[in-house]
């Protein structure tokens, strides 16, 4: 299987579902809640989105990303949606107008998430002074 670099950018007001989405993939928990803080560029605060990036996904998971992304075309789960702790198909699809996804077919650039967040007018929520 070829890897596809992903960069996952979520709206803070749609990060919590679509964390549990990822969960409910097998991603772990957290994907996003854990996951770096952006802001408008040229700013500290408020949080505006969240960040994530896998830099070994492969292809058939970067497609479903996308097309979750896209139209909210849910992805494969081995469990049931809405069932045992997973977020329903309901709540899940209602998240994904709030995911971008950006995907690198082969080695990403050093510089490619620093574009992407360019691209999107974010910034990485300064680091608190010790």
């Amino acid at each position: 299987m070829s890897t596809e670099p992903a960069i996952l950018i979520v709206t803070e007001a749609h990060h919590v579902a679509v964390d549990a989405v990822l969960e409910a993939q097998g991603r772990g928990s957290g994907t996003f809640i854990n996951g770096r803080r952006l802001v408008a560029s040229g700013t500290s605060s408020p949080v505006v989105a969240r960040l994530a990036q896998d830099m070994s996904a492969t292809g058939d998971l970067t497609a479903a990303w996308i097309a979750y992304a896209a139209t909210g075309d849910l992805p494969d789960i081995a469990g049931v949606w809405g069932e045992d702790g997973v977020i329903s198909a309901s709540a899940a699809m209602a998240a994904h107008d709030g995911l971008t996804v950006h995907s690198y077919a082969g080695n990403a650039p050093t510089n490619w998430t620093a574009s992407v967040l360019a691209s999107h007018g974010y910034a990485f929520e300064p680091e608190p002074e010790v």
